[in-house]
């Protein structure tokens, strides 16, 4: 599966981030409706709308080096 397009995904967050919070624990940028992060379990997050704009030019910036649920084995 090829990795994801962040620089396509951080536009998306930056033109909506009311729809997106952050996980205090491992920082993934997450849908507003998830209960928990996909990444790391935790449910303690961050839905400023301002934190988030800024959280996704910083992901739209760096070259990809998280390990996700994307990349375990299935």
């Amino acid at each position: 599966m090829p990795r994801p397009d962040y620089k396509e995904i951080a536009t998306t967050i930056v033109n909506d981030p009311a729809s997106y919070k952050i996980c205090l624990v491992c920082g993934a940028l997450v849908d507003q409706s998830a209960d928990t992060c996909p990444d790391c379990a935790a449910y303690r997050f961050d839905a400023d709308p301002k934190h988030v704009a800024d959280c996704a030019i910083d992901l739209g910036t760096r070259p990809p080096s998280a390990v996700t649920h994307l990349d375990r084995p299935a």
